[in-house]
């Protein structure tokens, strides 16, 4: 068992009357105890730090399968199932046609245009949930994509640009950029009073940096950090964290009635990279 270091003043002045070099001595000892401490302190705080950065990544990754699962059950079970039934209606529908049967064939038209509108519905949730573009055809077919279908729901003009092509990243990675572009793009019709946005992602060595912006109402980006209005921040949090967990930052620029540009950088690991390019994703 090692023996407890005294305190630094009552080490000292234990020694008040000896000799400078002993003084020398027990002041270098406490400077060396100190320092060893700190070092032990500053290694159990990185340690501790990449075990919540894993944890973390892991209820990440499992909030990412179960968006997955819901996303090809709502296709594959609820959107069949939709299907069969407009299929049935509309062969009812005809034979209404067929006898004349005015009265049920408006009835049915009526059905059958809900069962569509409800199939439409919960196709469009499915792939928001998880869209198979990601998956399939990488992060930029993904990011066009949801551009497109936001500005058609919204009717906000919506402009999104990438330099990656066709290349591809690890899956964390992609879906990571994937989900923050929602969000920001959630946050611009849903707030900024915007008349239209735009989506850059670009990449720039073994960093990759993506950039939303909107030409809407602004606002005082010093409230983010005020704990009166914790409530309202919620989602940037959300994204500064999932941004941190992968060694990026995001930063979030914006004034009243200047519009609000979040950027987000994020380093690439050269691994996951030809992981990636060996997997297809």
């Amino acid at each position: 068992m090692e023996t407890p270091v005294p305190p630094l003043a009552s080490a000292l002045g234990a020694i008040s009357d000896a000799n400078p070099e002993d003084y020398r001595e027990a002041v270098l000892r406490q400077v060396r105890a100190l320092t060893e401490d700190n070092q032990r302190l500053f290694q159990s705080a990185l340690r501790s730090e990449k075990r919540f950065r894993m944890l973390a990544k892991a209820v990440w990754k499992i909030q990412e399968d179960e968006r997955r699962r819901l996303a090809r059950d709502l296709h594959d079970d609820i959107g069949q199932t939709l299907t069969a039934l407009a299929n049935q209606l509309q062969r009812i529908a005809d034979d209404a046609h067929a006898h004349d049967n005015v009265g049920l064939k408006n009835r049915l038209a009526d059905a059958l245009e809900i069962t569509r509108g409800a199939l439409r519905d919960t196709r469009e949730l499915s792939r928001l949930l998880r869209p198979t573009l990601l998956d399939d055809l990488g992060l930029e077919a993904a990011l066009q994509w949801l551009a497109r279908t936001l500005s058609e729901r919204s009717g906000l003009a919506m402009e999104c640009s990438s330099t990656l092509g066709e290349q591809r990243l690890s899956a964390d990675l992609e879906t990571l950029v994937f989900r923050i572009t929602q969000e920001a793009l959630t946050n611009v019709i849903r707030h900024s009073g915007a008349s239209e946005a735009q989506v850059r992602l670009m990449r720039v060595g073994n960093l990759l940096r993506l950039q939303v912006s909107d030409d809407g109402q602004g606002f005082d980006a010093a409230e983010l950090n005020n704990p009166d209005k914790a409530g309202d921040s919620i989602g940037v949090r959300g994204m500064r964290d999932r941004a941190e967990l992968f060694g990026g930052r995001l930063e979030i620029k914006s004034a009243l009635g200047m519009g609000t540009r979040v950027t987000l950088v994020v380093p690439v690991d050269p691994e996951d990279e030809l992981q990636a390019a060996k997997t297809g994703g």
